[in-house]
C-alpha cells in the first residue's frame, strides 16, 4: 500500500510533458492573439486620412501658466501623433507645422478677426482634405488650480463624432489615468464647420501646477498622443 501511494504521488513524465505543452500552446496564442491584434488595430488606420490640428499658434499663445505656453505643447504632442498615426497606416494632415496661427503676417484687422480667420483657414484646409478625421489638440486652464485631467469634446449633432470622441476619452482614461471624465458635447468653431466628424482634445490643465510640468514632459507627450492614437484605432475598428 505504501509504495502504491507513493506511485500516485510521484510526479508522471507523461503528465508533465502534456502539460507543459499545454501551456506553451497557450502562452503562444496569447502572444499571437496580442499580435494579431496589433495588426488588426493597425489595419484600421490604413487608408483612413486624418487631420491633426495643433491648437493655436502665432500671435496667439493660447493658456499660458508662468514661461508654460499652450501653443508650443499642442504643436509637440500634435507632432507625436502624427507620427502614431502614419506608424499604423494613416495619411496625416498637419493645419500647422510650425509656430503660426496660418495668417498672413500683414493681416490689418483686429486680433478678433485674426484668431477667426486662422480658424477659418485651419477648417477649409480640413474639408478640402477629404479626411476621415479631424482631430484639434488643446491644453485647458481655468482660474482655480486644482482642476486637473484630460477631456475629449464632440459636436452635439455628430454621432460619428460622439463615437470617436468616447473612443479617445476611453483610451486616455485607460492609459494615462490621469482623468474620470466622459466625452462631452462642446461648442467650437472648427468642430461646428468642418465636414467629417471632429473632436477636440484638452489634454490636461497647465493651470495645475503639477500636470502643466507634465505637459511640458516629452515623455507623458509620448503617452497622450500614444493614448489619442489608441482611441482613434479603437473608433475605426467600431465602425469596420
Amino acid at each position: 500500500m505504501k509504495k502504491y501511494r507513493e506511485f500516485l504521488s510521484r510526479p508522471r513524465p507523461e503528465f508533465i510533458i502534456v502539460f507543459s505543452g499545454f501551456f506553451l500552446l497557450c502562452m503562444l496564442a496569447a502572444v499571437w492573439g496580442d499580435e494579431r491584434g496589433k495588426e488588426i488595430a493597425a489595419y484600421n488606420l490604413v487608408s483612413k486620412i486624418i487631420v491633426v490640428d495643433p491648437g493655436h499658434g502665432g500671435v496667439d499663445t493660447g493658456a499660458t501658466r508662468g514661461d508654460i505656453v499652450e501653443k508650443d505643447i499642442t504643436l509637440r504632442i500634435a507632432e507625436r501623433l502624427a507620427v502614431e498615426l502614419a506608424k499604423n497606416g494613416a495619411a496625416v494632415i498637419m493645419t500647422r507645422k510650425g509656430d503660426t496661427d496660418l495668417v498672413e503676417e500683414n493681416f490689418k484687422g483686429s486680433y478678433k478677426e485674426r484668431h477667426r480667420l486662422g480658424l477659418s483657414h485651419r477648417v477649409e484646409k480640413a474639408n478640402q482634405s477629404g479626411a476621415h478625421l479631424f482631430v484639434s489638440i488643446h491644453t485647458n486652464a481655468d482660474p482655480d488650480p486644482r482642476w486637473r485631467g484630460a477631456q475629449t469634446f464632440y459636436h452635439p449633432d455628430s454621432i460619428e463624432s460622439k463615437k470617436a470622441a468616447e473612443a479617445i476619452q476611453e483610451a486616455i482614461k485607460d492609459y494615462l489615468k490621469n482623468t474620470s471624465r466622459s466625452a462631452l458635447a462642446g461648442d467650437y468653431f472648427v468642430m461646428n464647420n468642418t465636414e467629417m466628424p471632429a473632436v477636440l482634445v484638452e489634454v490636461g490643465f497647465i493651470s495645475n501646477p503639477e500636470e502643466g510640468k507634465l505637459l511640458c514632459d516629452a515623455e507623458y507627450q509620448q503617452k497622450i498622443a500614444y493614448a489619442i492614437c489608441q482611441g482613434i484605432e479603437k473608433y475605426f475598428s467600431a465602425g469596420e
